[in-house]
C-alpha cells in the first residue's frame, strides 16, 4: 500500500515534525547576540528577559522551544483541518511547518522567536474562527491579545499588526467587534507601560525603547546576505510549490467554498507580511519561524493537487533537504 501524501493522518505527521524538531535543536547553538539594554527603563523588556534566561539556563530553553514547535505545527495542522482548507482530510500541514521553520533556522535556537511563531498561530487561527455570522468578541479579543504580545517581544514584527485591519474586512465584523479588537490589541503594550511607569519611568519609555529596536538594528534587507546557500536552495524549492499552489487555487477558485476560499487568501497576505518582517533592520534566520506559519497552510495546496507520484517525490526531496541542511550546516 503506498502511502498518499495528499492525505496523510495525524500520527506520521506529527512523528515527522517530531523528528525535524528534535534534530534541529540537537545541531543548534544560543544565539551569542545580546539586545542593548535601556538604562532608562526600571525594567527589562520581555525580549531582554527572554534572552537573559536563555543564556543563563539554555537546557531550559531549548526544551522551550522544543515545545513551542511542535504545539505551533498541531496548532496549525488542526486549523486547516478545522476549516477543510484543501477538500481532502490531511494533516499535512503540520509536517510543512517543520520543514519551513527547522529548514530555515537550522543554525540557532531563538526562545524569543519560537514564542513569537506560536503567538502568531494562535492569533491567525482566532482571527479566522471570528469568520461566523455570529458576534466574535471575545474571539477577536484574544486574536488581537496574541498579536500584541508578538509586537512586544519582537518589534520587527509590526506589519503583521495589519492582519487586525484585514481580518476585519475580511470576516465582515461590526465596528464594536473592532473596538475590542483593538483593546485586546494595545493590552500587552499598554500593560508594559504601565509597569514601568508605576516604577518611575515615563510611561512612553517603552514603546520608545522597542521603537529604537525596530528602526535602530541595521539596513533594510540585510539578512538576505545572512542567509546560508543551502538554506537558500530549500528556501527556493519551497517557494516553487507555493507559486504552484496558488496557481491551482486561483485556478479553481470558484470550485473552493466561499470561507475556505477567503481564509486561504488571508493566509497567503500573512506569508506576505510575515516576508515583510524578515526584510525589516534586525530581522535574523530564525524569525523563518514566522513564515513558516502561513507557508505550512498554503504548501498543502500544491501536494493535494499534484500526482500522488510527483508529490511523494518532491516531499521526500523537501524533507531529505532540511536533515541536510540541518546536519551540514
Amino acid at each position: 500500500m503506498k502511502f498518499d501524501i495528499a492525505q496523510q493522518p495525524f500520527v506520521p505527521a506529527f512523528l515527522t515534525l517530531a523528528v525535524l524538531v528534535v534534530v534541529a535543536l540537537l545541531r543548534s547553538t544560543i544565539p551569542a547576540a545580546a539586545l542593548p539594554v535601556d538604562d532608562a527603563l526600571p525594567t527589562w523588556l520581555p525580549a531582554e528577559t527572554l534572552l537573559k534566561f536563555q543564556t543563563a539556563f539554555p537546557r531550559w530553553a531549548t526544551t522551550i522551544c522544543g515545545l513551542s514547535l511542535l504545539i505551533t505545527g498541531i496548532r496549525t495542522g488542526h486549523f486547516a483541518v478545522r476549516y477543510n482548507l484543501y477538500s481532502v482530510n490531511t494533516c499535512i500541514a503540520i509536517p510543512f511547518y517543520g520543514i519551513v521553520a527547522c529548514g530555515a533556522i537550522a543554525s540557532t535556537v531563538d526562545l524569543t522567536a519560537c514564542l513569537c511563531s506560536l503567538l502568531l498561530a494562535f492569533s491567525i487561527s482566532n482571527f479566522c474562527r471570528a469568520f461566523t455570522p455570529n458576534y466574535a468578541f471575545n474571539i477577536l479579543f484574544r486574536a488581537s491579545l496574541y498579536l500584541g504580545a508578538a509586537v512586544i517581544l519582537i518589534p520587527q514584527t509590526a506589519p503583521l499588526l495589519l492582519l487586525l485591519p484585514l481580518a476585519v474586512v475580511h470576516f465582515h465584523r461590526t465596528v464594536r467587534e473592532t473596538i475590542v479588537a483593538l483593546a485586546g490589541l494595545l493590552l500587552a503594550p499598554l500593560t508594559l507601560c504601565y509597569i514601568n511607569w508605576g516604577m518611575g519611568a515615563p510611561f512612553h519609555a517603552p514603546l520608545l525603547a522597542l521603537g529604537k529596536q525596530l528602526t535602530g538594528s541595521g539596513p533594510f534587507f540585510a539578512l538576505i546576505d545572512e542567509i546560508p546557500l543551502p538554506t537558500r536552495f530549500l528556501l527556493g524549492a519551497l517557494l516553487v510549490c507555493l507559486l504552484f499552489g496558488f496557481y491551482f487555487l486561483f485556478s479553481s477558485r470558484l470550485a473552493v467554498n466561499s470561507k475556505p476560499r477567503v481564509i486561504l487568501y488571508y493566509n497567503m497576505e500573512a506569508l506576505l507580511l510575515s516576508a515583510a518582517v524578515l526584510c525589516l533592520p534586525g530581522a535574523s534566520l530564525p524569525l523563518f519561524s514566522l513564515t513558516a506559519v502561513p507557508a505550512a497552510v498554503l504548501l498543502p495546496l500544491f501536494f493535494v493537487r499534484a500526482y500522488s507520484s510527483a508529490g511523494r517525490a518532491i516531499y521526500a526531496i523537501l524533507l531529505a533537504g532540511v536533515l541536510l541542511n540541518i546536519l551540514f550546516k
